[in-house]
């Protein structure tokens, strides 16, 4: 029959590779019976798991990578708020070119002659029939 082979996380080493049983150990480690930890649900529920050496050397890299979701985060904020003062800026544009479109038209129409002669019916002063003329001076360039 073949042999079941179990595999175990050994904690206390340096690295978390899985480490089979059935391994034959050189003699200088046989000498010593080190010490496995397995993971158990009470070992990650009571923090233990936290202290451990090789959860320690992953606390720079784990500390980066919160840093850097932050920047992220704080990123996509500021770009959100660059986008709806975009579009409130250019709500407000779209509201001042129709502004000054009405306004060209006003101007044009209070200045055209019949609107004019009308509105200075009552003062005396009449639009002139004869056209204008243009004055050149010889000499004078």
């Amino acid at each position: 029959m073949e042999e079941e082979q179990k595999i175990e996380f050994d904690i206390a080493a340096d690295t978390a590779f899985p480490v089979a049983e059935s391994q034959e150990k050189s003699p200088e480690t046989s000498a010593k019976p080190a010490k496995k930890k397995r993971f158990s649900l009470s070992y990650v529920l009571a923090g233990r798991i936290l202290g451990s050496k090789n959860i320690i050397k992953q606390w720079p890299l784990a500390l980066m990578m919160l840093a850097y979701s932050f920047l992220l985060i704080a990123n996509r904020y500021s770009i959100e708020n660059l986008t709806i003062e975009n579009k409130r800026l250019q709500r407000e544009i779209d509201e001042l070119r129709v502004r000054q479109i009405q306004n060209r038209c006003d101007y044009m129409n209070a200045t055209m002659l019949t609107e004019v002669s009308e509105k200075l019916k009552g003062t005396g002063i009449k639009a002139g029939t004869t056209p204008s003329l243009k004055i050149t001076i010889k000499g004078k360039r």
